[in-house]
């Protein structure tokens, strides 16, 4: 039975059921909330539970005792809504502080492929690009900082967008019109490889590497958005006929594969509709 003891900064849509995976292999998992309501839903899996905020400042109770473990899974959402992204950079920055002075060595940090700029073709961890937006700005000197921070061995997981469990991929689009760029390729992955990869990364115990992880297949928008939406019973959103410049970006995953020798259990998602 594995010893190790993960606490997870975020039992979300991907932080909660990662945690109960990992509580079944065997691991002591703690978990943080921003919502008491939510204590005890932790509890009844198997994951110990702790309500804290990060505003920057982290607040609540024994968060002391939630940052005594091995492995930190960082999971802070980064908003669309925030007046300043440096807002998050604070906030991992306050995370930071705490793990310095706590016993963690390992840290996985959940990025996103938003780093990459929208028109960059196809795109591997090892490419070189300047960021497009000041919130990818953000993003990337985040990465940076953990991947050298000398008090912890780091992992960055850079996350297409999720898919699964309660988020429907025909209610993304569903009954809009005039959408733009129905051609532009589609990098999604699957809450079940979510987890696949993290407790992956665990095990085989990688660190100081950048990861991509997306789905094998890149369906158009307009293919996709228009199957899920038949697929749930909805009215399909309509997309503009003029594709002039479409952006084109396909996230490889061949990093990821090769290094993990992970096998995707949704690799298309007009296979997981």
């Amino acid at each position: 039975m594995p010893s190790k003891a993960i606490s997870i900064l975020g039992c979300g849509w991907l932080g909660f059921p990662l945690g109960k995976n990992l509580v079944d292999l065997g691991y002591h998992v703690k978990g943080s909330t921003t919502t008491p309501g939510k204590l005890s839903v932790l509890q009844d899996v198997g994951i110990l539970p702790f309500l804290i905020h990060c505003h920057p400042k982290i607040l609540g109770e024994r968060f002391e005792e939630f940052f005594q473990a091995d492995i930190l899974f960082l999971n802070i959402p980064f908003k669309r809504n925030l007046s300043d992204p440096h807002i998050y950079k604070q906030q991992i920055d306050e995370v930071i502080l705490k793990v310095e002075q706590s016993p963690i060595d390992r840290l996985i940090f959940a990025s996103s492929t938003s780093v990459y700029p929208d028109s960059i073709g196809l795109v591997t961890e090892d490419d070189v690009f300047q960021p497009s937006s000041l919130r990818a700005k953000v993003l990337l000197e985040i990465e940076q900082s953990l991947l050298q921070n000398k008090h912890f061995r780091a992992t960055i997981l850079r996350f297409a967008g999720l898919y699964g469990g309660t988020r429907k991929i025909g209610q993304f689009l569903a009954e809009k019109n005039d959408i733009r760029f129905g051609d532009s390729p589609v990098n999604l992955i699957h809450l079940d490889d979510c987890t696949g990869i993290i407790i992956e990364i665990v095990r085989q115990d990688i660190h100081g590497q950048i990861f991509n992880a997306c789905a094998d297949e890149h369906p158009t928008r307009k293919e996709l958005y228009t199957q899920a939406a038949l697929k749930i019973g909805v009215r399909p959103p309509t997309f503009m006929e003029s594709n002039q410049g479409t952006p084109q970006k396909i996230i490889s995953n061949r990093k990821l594969k090769e290094k993990l020798h992970y096998q995707f259990k949704h690799p298309d998602p007009l296979q997981s509709l």
